[in-house]
């Protein structure tokens, strides 16, 4: 198979991940930064921004086992606009790979101890993971 099919197909496997990582950072939008708080812990770091905005960062790692099919695509947005990046790191058949680390963070900004904006980087299928319930 060559190469550029092999992407495509991988990446065409991978759009429904994305869209749960939509359906993950929504859920938290008009969150209270409490509730946030009570479900990821302290966050990472913390900055205030010049319009006033606090930016809290939480980062959350893992290991995925040999063979993991989970697709490592990047999703990042916030108000200026959505995009995918990233690369592939799937357990294919016959290719060997181990495990490894996932990791997602998300930076949460609050406006009012509300969140109004977000902006989430890393693994796309352990991101959406970290949706409110």
């Amino acid at each position: 198979m060559k190469a550029g099919t092999l992407f495509v197909i991988l990446l065409a496997g991978c759009a429904s991940t994305g869209a749960d990582v939509n359906v993950a950072k929504d859920s938290w939008h008009g969150a209270t930064y409490d509730a946030v708080v009570s479900r990821w812990g302290t966050p990472t770091r913390s900055t205030t921004l010049a319009d006033g905005r606090e930016a809290r960062t939480w980062v959350s790692e893992d290991a995925v086992s040999r063979g993991s099919s989970f697709p490592s695509i990047g999703v990042f947005g916030g108000s200026g606009g959505m995009g995918v990046g990233g690369s592939v790191a799937m357990g294919l058949p016959g290719m060997g790979m181990g495990g490894g680390q996932v990791r997602c963070e998300r930076t949460l900004f609050f406006r009012g101890e509300r969140v109004v904006d977000q902006l989430w980087q890393g693994h796309a299928g352990y991101c959406s993971s970290f949706r409110r319930n």
